[in-house]
């Protein structure tokens, strides 16, 4: 309900992606869940009653001891579906034990799991009492399911229970005062994804705060790597274990080394990993994003697993890319590996309004009606031109003299078009480029053979679209 009432503004300018149950259990089967229930199994197979239902007694109380974290909580979709999942394998313990003589507490209360072991902090005060009132109900329902095995009615007061979600921006907030480190035992979630470009004044200050001045790069953290350094900060020195959702640029490109080695350094490791799948929100305007999850901790766990779409791989090491492989960084960098080398650089940028464009059948009625002009038209490559072999063609007067173009009156009416359509730009840089209406903002005309590289192509291909003009 309460995803359903933001507007696409909300969503976007707050990073609010909801999730999916299906989304949450690639977070917490392999986070915990799947280690809880192969436990019980191993109990359940315990051949001795009197010691079978003593390791069941002693797995419940373990369960009643795990206390979690999800420092983003949103409307409480993680700590309800893994409340859910709690108490649904203490159900099948209580059911276990109900078949034999149970202890007289027991009978009385039989319920261990608590939602006062679920932690969270939300920025949003609707979505925060959205995720108290979501726990609640939760404890109700699975109450009548223990009820059914029981065979009678529990007493059943929700509000006697404190529900420990926290109103605030967790990136401001000590989360050892939401829930000490010496009683958590995990952290999870799906924070904000906000790229370095479209994050607010305010979001820049949280990423500087929370990071430090001295963080290098910091500027080109995307906001999502905040809640990695806070998990990082609060696991330190503790067998704390992590895994959030985050969007797949933490695994790519710059990001990689301006989070990741600083952390790995300190001694993090990813145990477990999601590579990029689409991340299926709930809400009925779904966000459609590309998601990687990442389970982190100070622990080096051996069973380490990459999740492949259908493929599980086990992996010896996984580093921040996703790979198993050593880690190692690619970082940026302003001067080449190999000296005398061409330099990379963008293409053409005309800000024409399209007045220098032209398809073929365009360009040749063009020139049928003023001849002079052939000699001014190029082959045009964009990204679309080249990678789906559509040839268009530009009209480049930059090196036409006035006295020539004055000949031609079609081609100084497209440049007095472009010359008005800078003038009325908002931005003074493009207005000054008003004065010299044939040139291009940007030029970058090859002297010989080169190597286009589309900037933009599809996600689907298997190699990068590349050719040698």
């Amino acid at each position: 309900v309460f995803e359903s009432t933001l507007n696409p503004v909300t969503r976007r300018t707050g990073g609010m992606h909801y999730t999916s149950v299906e989304n949450i259990h690639k977070v917490i089967d392999p986070l915990f869940l799947n280690d809880l229930k192969d436990e019980l199994a191993s109990v359940r197979r315990i051949k001795t009653e009197k010691n079978r239902r003593k390791a069941l007694y002693e797995f419940q109380d373990k369960l009643s001891k795990l206390h979690f974290l999800d420092p983003a909580c949103g409307s409480g979709n993680f700590l309800t579906e893994t409340y859910i999942s709690l108490r649904r394998l203490e159900n099948e313990v209580i059911a276990d034990l109900n078949r034999g003589n149970m202890m007289l507490g027991d009978l009385i209360d039989p319920v261990k799991v608590n939602i006062n072991q679920f932690y969270g902090i939300e920025i949003n005060d609707f979505a925060a009492t959205v995720a108290t009132t979501a726990l609640w109900i939760s404890e109700a329902q699975m109450l009548h399911e223990t009820e059914r095995i029981m065979q009678r009615e529990i007493e059943f007061l929700p509000l006697k229970n404190y529900c420990n979600i926290h109103e605030g921006n967790a990136l401001r907030t000590d989360w050892q005062q939401v829930c000490p480190s010496a009683q958590l035992s995990y952290i999870m979630g799906n924070p904000p994804f906000i790229g370095t470009r479209l994050q607010s004044p305010e979001q820049k200050s949280d990423v500087i705060h929370t990071f430090g001045k001295d963080w290098q790069n910091v500027g080109s953290l995307d906001y999502v790597s905040c809640w990695y350094k806070k998990a990082a900060d609060m696991m330190r020195g503790t067998n704390i274990q992590t895994a959030l959702v985050s969007t797949n640029s933490i695994s790519e490109g710059e990001q990689v080394a301006n989070l990741w080695e600083p952390l790995m350094a300190d001694g993090v490791k990813i145990n477990f990993a999601h590579r990029t799948f689409r991340w299926d929100s709930e809400a009925s305007m779904m966000a459609h994003v590309h998601c990687v999850i990442v389970a982190f901790s100070y622990l080096n766990n051996p069973n380490k697993l990459i999740f492949d779409g259908q493929n599980v791989i086990r992996a010896k090491n996984i580093n921040a890319y996703l790979i198993d492989a050593e880690n190692t960084f690619a970082k940026s960098r302003t001067k080449p590996i190999m000296p005398d080398v061409p330099q990379i650089g963008i293409g053409n940028k005309p800000i024409d309004g399209g007045n220098y464009l032209f398809k073929k059948d365009e360009m040749e009625a063009f020139i049928k009606s003023e001849p002079e002009s052939a000699k001014y038209f190029h082959p045009w490559y964009g990204a679309e031109e080249f990678i789906h072999q559509r040839p268009r063609y530009c009209l480049w007067l930059g090196d036409c003299s006035p006295a020539e173009l004055r000949k031609m009156p079609h081609a100084l009416k497209r440049v007095e078009n472009v010359r008005n359509l800078r003038l009325a730009s908002k931005s003074a840089g493009t207005r000054k480029l008003a004065d010299k209406p044939t040139r291009f903002h940007v030029e970058n005309f090859p002297q010989g053979d080169y190597i286009i590289v589309p900037r933009v192509s599809s996600e689907k291909r298997k190699y990068i679209p590349m050719g040698y003009l």
